[in-house]
């Protein structure tokens, strides 16, 4: 019985449990065609639907990929503004400025210096006038005060953007921006030249997408687009065809298109810049379709899913425990990155803790009012922040947020962490996944990113400082230049009306001249600085090396020092010790190096003082090169330790024991201590305020073979045997003094002398002329009709023998690298600076006629 009972019930059992598994069975069948028939029915609706879900994502990428490039132009052109900006500054009433158009040029070059920027130029409209950094014959004619930069910066509070344009200078595409300068109605700009306006910001362009930038008026700017071979024109007029739609709004939409150039079906998508410009995006819709393209095999797919529709019972199931455990992988990975996380329904004023820190776990319990979680960070968050984090994270506020779709709300504020404040970020994550009214409050730990973050922002306010001082100090420097070229000019014009007045007494008038003279050099000198220091700064200081004796080239040098202190109660003491006094080196170099330490040497030791000079040489057997030890002391004014760190400073000068007062820039020994590194040479300073100053320089020259007595003698020989007797020079010069002096020194060395007053007339003179009359022509660059370098290449272009082999000696006050390669570039043999040395003159025209 109790078998059989058991029996009976276990049949019983099995008989209901396959009475279940078969109404399962047919419930699944029957669930499965109710499936395939709501499948039929729904997938072409959504296949719709999903075409349009893709279409309105496309729209929000392409809107969001314009907003993207649009900023990246943005920053580009932010630079081009903060230029303008700090342009303007400068030029605001009250900051003096005596020649505006060199300041232009010397801004320009400190933008260029400091700022990775293409192409720009500088100017401006100041009282009345065109003023720019690069001038154009143009300027004095151009009617600036009727163009569109200049009444839309008088009209507009900050920086105004032109649409593109022509510039009447370049006849190129430009784009302007222009700044009124405060308190006036002069204006600033800068232009902006769409051809340099770079491609790299697209490195990340959406496949087959095209892009286009154009101002306001649909001006094209700069694009971007798979079809080649398309003219800019071609290009224009495309984008004209739906410019007019965006700004009408009918690409609003999103299944809103075009027919690009390459034949395709494109959405559109675009960024208004705040300066007006179109950051526009089109992306072919078989792009955004692409997921769609196997719909119809998914379809075929998805049947037979639902054939195998109890297996997928299993699946689901396997599925959706996998997918709370990827919640609770996504909920730790959160947990990671933020120390708390608290989950809030706003329209209840609840909170549910997801992951509390410490603080909060200890206090309050899982969920509970919203307020009771306010009141107890009351009591960690920084009190200056407390009131502006409750009102910024109050229920309501948060409500108006999600209602506008924020979802990134946040921000930094200190928090106590075991007892010290540390920078903490509070985000409001919001999704319309999560139920309705209810946000995620996420707490993350940034101290240690923030402090960067500060370091960095404190780092770009100390370089705007430095910047800053840097203009200081040049506004200073061109003070003090103006003072230190107006002294000597003041002297030169006064001593020159006492000659005036003397002329019946010869010593006077020979006082006068010397003193003339001295001022003269000096003011050659300061002119030399300014140059110098101009290479400096632009890398163009050169060393070319050529043999010398430096010994017998310190002795005249030092000769030219011992004469001026004559009656002046100063001792100085020379010892050159070197057992190589023949090298390979710049001794025109070494002389600046020298005059410079000498010179400031003398000028800051007071009568009865004393200066010493001491050049020995540590000879090493095992190389080419000795070391040559240069010491320049003096027991004169010293320096201040504070000085003695800003000594090699550009623009900077001691101001103690009256050390203002002695003339100089504070250029020289910035320029002493480059030509040292560019020789591989060290410096090294030893001064005390009131009892001294000692420069050491090491510096490695090439021996050189020394040169014998009868290689002196003929080098003598050639110099005494130069003479112009008999031979012809034509000299081209605009400048009558120039002129004239150039004319007596040639007349001095024998020749006879043909004058031409420019380029062309020396052109004329020369064709005219039989071949060979002319031994030698000197050329100035600079002159009206036609320059130097144009008429010298005419010259080399005559169908004529002398016209290939005359020397042509360039004879200019263009002393910079690239003015001397012009001359050699145009057919020159060589150049001399002006004002014109006697000896170099000589010297260089006796080896033109030798060579």
């Amino acid at each position: 019985m109790l078998q059989s009972g058991t029996s009976g019930m276990s049949d019983i059992h099995f008989e209901g449990n396959r009475r279940k598994y078969m109404k399962r069975k047919r419930n699944v069948y029957w669930t499965l065609i109710l499936c395939i028939i709501i499948a039929a029915v729904v997938f072409p609706f959504s296949v719709n639907k999903m075409q349009d879900t893709l279409l309105k994502s496309g729209q929000s990428m392409g809107a969001e990929s314009a907003s993207k490039y649009g900023s990246r132009e943005e920053m580009y052109t932010e630079q081009y503004e903060y230029i303008l900006n700090l342009l303007e500054y400068q030029l605001r009433p009250g900051h003096a400025i005596s020649d505006l158009e060199q300041f232009m040029k010397n801004f320009l070059e400190m933008a260029d210096e400091t700022m990775d920027l293409k192409g720009i130029e500088l100017y401006g409209y100041i009282d009345g006038k065109i003023v720019a950094a690069t001038p154009w014959e143009g300027d004095a004619s151009y009617d600036a005060a009727s163009t569109e930069w200049y009444q839309g910066a008088l009209q507009t509070d900050g920086v105004y953007y032109t649409n593109v344009y022509e510039d009447v200078r370049l006849e190129e595409e430009v784009v302007t921006m222009s700044r009124r300068i405060d308190g006036t109605d002069n204006v600033v700009a800068a232009d902006i030249y769409p051809s340099d306006l770079t491609t790299s910001i697209l490195e990340d362009l959406p496949e087959q997408s095209h892009y286009y930038l154009s101002d306001g008026e649909g001006n094209l700017l700069n694009w971007h687009i798979s079809t080649k071979g398309l003219s800019r024109e071609e290009v224009q007029e495309k984008y004209n065809s739906f410019f007019a739609d965006i700004k009408a709004g009918k690409h609003e939409v999103y299944d809103s298109s075009i027919i690009g150039m390459d034949g395709k079906e494109r959405g559109v998508y675009y960024f208004i810049l705040d300066n007006g410009w179109y950051s526009v995006i089109t992306i072919p819709f078989s792009k955004l379709l692409e997921p769609m393209k196997d719909s119809w095999g998914i379809f075929l797919l998805v049947m037979l899913i639902f054939f195998l529709l109890l297996v997928m019972f299993l699946i689901l199931e396997y599925r959706a425990k996998r997918k709370a455990g990827l919640y609770n992988d996504i909920m730790r990975v959160l947990g990671n990155s933020y120390y708390a996380l608290y989950m809030i329904d706003l329209s209840q004023n609840q909170y549910f803790m997801l992951k509390g820190s410490d603080y909060i776990r200890e206090h309050l319990p899982k969920k509970g009012s919203y307020d009771d979680l306010l009141d107890a960070l009351r009591e960690i968050v920084e009190d200056d922040t407390y009131q502006q984090f409750r009102a910024a994270f109050a229920c309501d506020n948060m409500m108006e947020l999600t209602k506008k779709r924020v979802r990134d709300f946040g921000g930094d504020f200190k928090r106590i962490f075991n007892q010290e404040y540390r920078w903490v970020h509070v985000q409001m994550l919001y999704d319309e996944s999560l139920q309705q009214d209810t946000v995620v409050l996420g707490f993350k730990d940034i101290d240690d990113a923030k402090k960067q973050e500060l370091s960095r922002m404190e780092f770009m306010q100390e370089s705007l400082r430095s910047v800053d001082q840097m203009a200081k100090s040049k506004n200073i420097f061109f003070s003090n230049m103006s003072h230190d070229m107006r002294t000597p000019l003041n002297g030169i014009i006064g001593l020159t009306n006492l000659a005036l007045g003397n002329l019946d007494h010869p010593d006077r008038v020979e006082d006068s001249f010397q003193k003339i003279k001295n001022l003269s050099n000096q003011l050659l000198s300061l002119i030399n600085d300014i140059l110098e220091i101009s290479k400096m700064e632009q890398g163009k200081l050169e060393i070319r090396n050529q043999k010398f004796n430096i010994r017998t080239n310190t002795e005249e040098l030092v000769s030219i020092y011992q004469a001026q202190i004559v009656g002046k109660k100063k001792q100085f003491d020379v010892q050159i010790d070197v057992l190589d006094e023949w090298v390979n080196s710049d001794w025109n170099r070494i002389r600046q190096i020298l005059d410079n330490l000498l010179s400031n040497a003398f000028k800051f030791t007071k009568t009865d003082g004393r200066i010493w000079l001491t050049i020995t040489e540590q000879k090493d057997n095992n190389s080419k090169y000795g070391k040559y030890r240069i010491v320049v002391k003096d027991n004169g004014a010293g320096m201040s330790q504070e000085f003695q760190h800003r000594i090699y400073v550009p623009f900077e000068r001691e101001t103690k024991f009256g050390a203002a007062n002695v003339a100089g820039t504070g250029l020289g020994m910035p320029i002493v201590h480059d030509l040292i590194i560019r020789m591989q040479g060290t410096i090294e300073l030893n001064s005390i305020l009131g009892k001294g100053t000692e420069f050491t320089v090491m510096l490695p020259l090439e021996i050189a073979p020394e040169e014998t007595a009868a290689q002196g003698e003929r080098n003598v020989e050639r110099e005494q045997e130069f003479s112009g007797q008999g031979r012809k020079v034509l000299i081209a010069e605009d400048n009558e003094i120039n002129m004239e002096i150039a004319v007596e020194i040639l007349k001095m060395f024998g020749f006879k002398v043909v004058s031409a007053w420019n380029g062309k007339e020396a052109l004329e003179i020369f064709q005219k002329s039989r071949e060979h009359e002319f031994a030698l022509i000197l050329m100035d660059m600079k002159m009206p009709v036609m320059d130097g370098c144009e008429a010298t290449r005419q010259i080399r272009h005559l169908n004529r023998e002398d016209a290939k082999t005359i020397p042509i000696l360039a004879a200019t006050a263009n002393a910079f690298t690239e003015d001397i390669a012009l001359t050699k570039k145009a057919g020159m043999n060589a150049h001399i600076s002006k004002p014109i040395d006697f000896e170099v003159l000589k010297i260089t025209i006796a080896r033109l006629l030798q060579e």
